[in-house]
């Protein structure tokens, strides 16, 4: 303590002849702090971003490669799959498949018959929909003679849905949403 006849001296309180001066360099340490406080954090999102996009899939990260990729379903399959009756000569336009949680299977495929073959979802399995909740998608495609199907639940079960329509080719499309019990 020093004894300058300015300094107040109360018990229990730090005269300022007695306090530090600020460190040398206390800027960069506030810098590097900052910047090192910025890269966590931006892992942070990056990482939750990443993990968001696992845990909700969207349409192009549908396909799942422990079960095949895309291309690997075959018309065969896609028919098993939705139960729709698809002529052998259908052409496959499109085709997404994934499994969730190994109990469900997600099919979202654009199958486009041969010139003149009858439109196998028109009847069976499913029957005329007012509307789906991906209605837009199919509208998008200009198609005419759009339909909208879902499964019969007592034959299919829940969560069977198409659209089908004519291309200006005459050729029917048929575009089947299908979530289901493996």
């Amino acid at each position: 303590m020093t004894d300058s006849p300015e300094e107040l001296h109360l018990p229990g309180f730090v005269a300022e002849s007695e306090v530090l001066p600020p460190s040398k360099g206390l800027g960069w340490r506030l810098l590097a702090l900052l910047v090192g406080l910025g890269l966590v954090i931006g892992i942070a999102v990056a990482g939750g971003a990443a993990l968001f996009t696992a845990i909700w899939p969207t349409t192009a990260t549908l396909c799942d490669a422990s079960d095949g990729t895309c291309s690997d379903v075959s018309l065969d399959q896609i028919a098993e799959f939705s139960q729709i009756d698809l002529p052998a000569e259908a052409e496959v336009e499109s085709v997404q498949y994934a499994t969730v949680e190994g109990s469900y299977g997600l099919l979202y495929a654009t199958v486009v018959l041969p010139e003149g073959a009858a439109d196998p979802v028109r009847s069976g399995n499913y029957r005329v929909a007012p509307t789906l909740s991906w209605a837009a998608e199919a509208d998008a495609l200009g198609l005419d003679n759009l339909l909208l199907y879902q499964g019969v639940e007592s034959v299919t079960g829940p969560d069977f849905e198409a659209a089908s329509g004519q291309r200006a080719d005459g050729r029917t499309v048929i575009l089947i949403r299908v979530s289901r019990a493996l």
